[in-house]
Parts: structure tokens; sequence; C-alpha cells
């Protein structure tokens, strides 16, 4: 284990451990800090049923340009579902591991942390009954893989759980059962990431909880209002919705301002970590209107201590020109500059 290993764990067990908690409470600590400061989501690849379906795949040359952009970690989007077995032990095939071990172990070795997340598991949403012990089962194969990895991999159980199968009763008792198969599995250091309800929505967390225990850590997503960021996106179509005008006014940017403090003020009351797990504007908007958004939600983020994570490199959402193999300008400087 090297020292960055070393301070990432203590860094998530510092941030994420009851104790630590119950110290900020008296006031011995600062608010707890999400591991991952500044990162981007590589979506659209691995989460396609597979990858490459929906027009990218995941370069190792692009995770290089990430750490050198001056990301320190990167989210990974998988759509398990896609290659696991039907039945018990829910199995998934060789070639698959290879790939995400690939793509997961250059990340690390870049120095980049890794949020390992489970990403449109469709069947789950609309059918919590019959899959959950597939789920579950999942989980438990990919615990066990990752049992010996660097403690900069996190977990993140479930993207986005919606729905009238997901009220807070229902989600929070998944989630406490996918923590015990983790760390039965995958040991009691790994940190995990969960979110609330409605999407991850930031106003779900008011009568949501985490399962208790240690590095346990919370992910939010923003793409407030909804109708600028996902204006024209074309897998939407005809429900995609209209803006009608430029997104920038004063009052614009202090609402994106109020949301990241309602997240920033329940992490520091609730004593967990906070990340922003995503948040962008799709790029059939102008990319003035993009940028300015982006560096709004960002500075906000880092106004309240919090991670964020933007999402994403090279799909719907992009920071990144594959024309042009680089980095957004205009993009680039609303999240660096």
């Amino acid at each position: 284990m090297n020292r960055r290993e070393i301070v990432l764990g203590a860094a998530a067990l510092a941030a994420c451990s009851p104790e630590a908690r119950s110290q900020a409470q008296r006031g011995d600590l600062i608010p707890p800090r999400f591991p991952m400061r500044r990162g981007v989501n590589l979506g659209n690849a691995l989460e396609a049923p597979n990858e490459g379906d929906w027009g990218y795949r995941i370069e190792l040359p692009h995770l290089d340009a990430i750490r050198d952009a001056g990301f320190d970690g990167v989210r990974l989007p998988v759509r398990w579902d896609a290659h696991a077995g039907s039945t018990p032990p829910y199995a998934f095939g060789g070639d698959f591991w290879r790939r995400i071990d690939e793509v997961v172990e250059h990340a690390l070795g870049l120095g980049l942390t890794v949020q390992l997340d489970m990403h449109h598991y469709e069947r789950l949403i609309s059918d919590p009954a019959r899959q959950r012990d597939r789920f579950l089962g999942m989980w438990s194969g990919i615990a066990h893989h990752f049992r010996g990895a660097p403690a900069g991999l996190m977990l993140e159980p479930f993207n986005e759980p919606n729905g009238p199968n997901w009220g807070n009763s229902a989600l929070m008792s998944l989630q406490r059962d996918v923590v015990e198969v983790i760390r039965e599995r995958g040991g009691a250091d790994r940190l995990i990431v969960l979110g609330p309800g409605n999407w991850q929505n930031i106003d779900a967390l008011r009568a949501w909880r985490p399962p208790p225990g240690e590095n346990i850590a919370v992910s939010v997503h923003y793409y407030e209002p909804y109708a600028f960021t996902h204006e024209g996106a074309e897998w939407l179509g005809p429900d995609a919705p209209r803006f009608g005008r430029a997104w920038g006014t004063d009052e614009d940017r202090a609402q994106v301002r109020a949301h990241i403090q309602q997240a920033a003020d329940w992490a520091t009351e609730s004593r967990y970590a906070m990340q922003l797990g995503e948040f962008g504007v799709n790029s059939r908007l102008p990319i003035q209107q993009r940028a300015a958004w982006t560096r709004t939600v960002r500075e906000a983020c880092e106004a309240n201590g919090m991670g964020w994570c933007v999402w994403d490199f090279a799909g719907a959402f992009p920071i990144w020109d594959r024309e042009t193999q680089s980095f957004i300008p205009m993009l680039r400087d609303a999240l660096f500059a």
C-alpha cells in the first residue's frame, strides 16, 4: 500500500465514522470532506448495454488527460445488469471483468480515485421484489472481486433510485442490506457511496438517512433547472423540455447557490461527507450557457467544501471534444479557472 492509499483510506474513515461525526458535533473536527474533490463521470461508455453502443469507448490515454487537466478522480458508471448471470451466483464473464479491471487499474495507477457505480438497473427500479436477490448477489461478487483493491476505489451500489417502488422505507432497507453484503464480502474499510431517492435529488435528503456505520458517504445529483440543462435533449424526443430563454440572471445564479447550500447544510448537520456526483448541461445548448451554469455550480460546491464530479467526459454532456482530442476550452476553464 502506497502513501496515497493510506491517506485516502484515513480520509474516508475520518470523514465518515460515527466517532468522527460525534467529535465534529463537539467542534473538534472540521466538517467531513469527500475524498474525490474534482471528478468527472466517464458516462455513455460502460453504462451502455455494451461498451461502444452509445458512441464512446473509454480510451486509457483519456484517463491520463483527465489526470493532467487537474481532476483527482473518475466516476465509472457500469451497466452490471447486462453482464451478470440470471441465476445465483449471478457471475460476470471473464472478458467483462478484464475490461473493468483494465480501466480501474489504469486510473488507480495514475493516482486517480475511482467511484465504481451501478447504472441503469431498470429491472430493479421497476420490479424490486424479483430483482433484490440478484442485485445483492451482484454486489457480493463485485465486493469480493475488489476486496484487495487500494483504498482509492469507492463503491456506489445504486444510481438514481426513482419511481413509486422507491420510497424512503424501501430504499433505506435495500441500502442497509447492500452495505452489509459489501462489508461481509469486501471488507469493512471500503468507502460506500449512497444517495437519496427521487433521482438523488437534493430535496430528497430531508426524509432520508443512510444506514449507520463507518465509511459511508453521500452523493446527490443536480440538473436544475431541468428545462435548461435538458433543453432539446435528443434522447428525450418530444418530451424534451424547453427553457425558452438564456440562463444566467442574478436570480438564476442565486437559485443554484441556494440548492448547493441546502445539500451542504444537510451534510454538516448529519456529519456525512457529501459529493455532487452529477451535474452538467447537454451539448445542444450554446457553449457560453453551458460554461456559465457549470462554473456557478462548481464554485458553489467549492465554497461549501463539497467534492464534485461533472457529467460527463465525452457523452451527451461532454467536456471533451472527440474530434480534437482535447478538453473544450470554455468548459475546462469553467471547472478550473
